[in-house]
């Protein structure tokens, strides 16, 4: 069996109640009875909200608004993760919806949410327990077109498989029914700033240099392993490549000198760049690698972000790497870790989750700079090493790890048969799930489950014509 690693390094610190005319106080100026998104957000963002409904319907993508505050009126459901899930079944059954857009995070840096997210209990073996997982609310259906409430066995824990343990486990669909995102705003003028920053992607013209282009970073991710591909996230990069035959291809790699540190990503990143493809390692804090002597090699840091300077030309970002779009992160994190320690717990919470934002989203949320959406993990990331069928691709990009689900966007982004950001990503998960025995394998599950949009699932990729 091949071996497979964990890619972080990481310091431990210390019945439908629904009708049309409840929904009518909720919709844009739209007057057809089926429609292509639904916003759900918290009522207080609505004024902020409304330019991107308005935006959307004018380029035919018919879209509405769902407050949290009707929808918890309004649908039954064991707690407000599970009335929210019953909102988006009816939005499809009733509507027709193929996009669902979550807007809301934290409240601020408190432990309240505007817009909750659901948690999944899958052990990896390593660190993580318990991880986000927004694919909670795109797998609508089981496999006999039920509800699937992500508890099949009933005792409230949701997704879980712990390690040596197969009887208790949840069994889940997990095929997204629709293409989701969430922007996890904490405040309506993060709203604000990523509705202009979309809008202004949309109407930009199809055709710009800059699209054409695309960013690819990687170096030696776990140094000294991995023959016959000793640099793992340069390998991961280069057979992905290969995929974009329509774009210029800077890659920026250890192993040729392009890649010495972060002024080098910078300095690309701010040439433009359609789309962006990093592997490596990944916190909430940042990114890095290994050189060729097996010394840690900063890419990117939240600090760095100031010195982005690409307005107008925001990249797609995907990264192979753990951590980046783990949205509950906050300055006062410390206390659960207080909390853990009082009461003789397991330490589950590190000193880069006691930070103001994730990476992820900070990339996203940035105004005249950063990117228009970020595809990464939410926990622990994990790939395979080598060669094990001597087939002369790594194991990594065609097991379906996190690799393999960067290298199948990219290749359903090379087959250009997708217009729009969350159908390639919502055909990614599908198609990897398709591939393999996921349903029998702890990581696998995982993996599916924890890779996450932060961003607009009906974004127009380059923009409208």
């Amino acid at each position: 069996m091949k071996k497979i690693l964990p890619f972080i390094i990481i310091g431990i610190f210390v019945v439908n109640t629904f009708g049309t005319g409840a929904l009518k106080n909720n919709i844009s100026k739209v007057s057809h009875d089926e429609y292509d998104m639904v916003i759900i957000a918290p009522e207080l963002f609505t004024d902020e909200i409304q330019p991107l409904i308005d935006h959307k319907n004018t380029y035919g993508l018919k879209t509405y608004l769902q407050t949290t505050e009707h929808i918890y009126r309004s649908y039954p459901g064991r707690d407000e993760q599970e009335q929210i899930k019953y909102s988006i079944k009816d939005a499809i059954e009733s509507f027709g919806v193929d996009y669902v857009l979550l807007i809301g995070g934290r409240i601020g840096q408190t432990f309240q949410w505007y817009l909750p997210p659901r948690y999944s209990h899958i052990d990896d073996g390593f660190m993580h327990k318990e991880f986000l997982s927004d694919l909670y609310y795109a797998d609508i259906y089981g496999e006999n077109n039920e509800f699937d409430d992500w508890d099949s066995n009933g005792n409230n824990i949701f997704s879980e498989w712990y390690v040596d343990d197969h009887e208790s486990r949840d069994i889940m669909n997990l095929k997204p029914d629709v293409a989701l995102g969430r922007l996890p705003c904490r405040s309506k003028e993060e709203v604000e700033a990523i509705v202009n920053k979309i809008i202004d992607y949309e109407q930009r013209k199809v055709g710009k240099q800059w699209f054409h282009n695309a960013l690819f970073i990687g170096g030696d991710t776990n140094p000294g392993v991995g023959d016959p591909f000793p640099y793992e996230g340069e390998v991961d990069c280069t057979y992905t490549a290969e995929y974009l035959v329509d774009y210029n291809i800077t890659k920026l790699f250890v192993s040729d000198g392009s890649l010495k540190g972060y002024h080098d990503v910078i300095s690309a990143f701010n040439n433009g760049n359609g789309f962006v493809l990093f592997h490596g390692h990944g916190l909430q804090t940042g990114l890095f690698t290994h050189t060729v002597e097996g010394e840690q090699l900063a890419v990117f840091d939240t600090e760095n972000i100031s010195e982005l300077h690409n307005k107008g030309m925001y990249p797609i970002m995907v990264v192979g790497c753990c951590l980046t779009t783990e949205f509950d992160v906050g300055i006062f994190n410390f206390l659960q870790i207080l909390k853990n320690l009082q009461q003789h717990h397991h330490l589950r919470t590190s000193k880069y989750e006691c930070v103001q934002e994730v990476i992820g989203w900070n990339l996203v949320k940035q105004k005249d700079a950063g990117t228009i959406a970020h595809i990464g993990d939410s926990s622990t990331a994990w790939g395979a090493l080598g060669d094990e069928n001597h087939d002369g691709i790594p194991d990594s990009l065609n097991d379906g790890l996190t690799a393999g689900l960067c290298s199948e966007f990219f290749r359903l982004i090379g087959e250009n048969s997708y217009e729009s950001l969350g159908k390639v990503y919502k055909n990614t998960l599908t198609n990897v799930l398709d591939s393999y025995e996921g349903f029998d394998q702890r990581i696998h599950y995982k993996n599916v489950q924890e890779f996450q949009l932060i961003g607009d699932p009906s974004l127009k990729i380059g923009g409208y014509p």
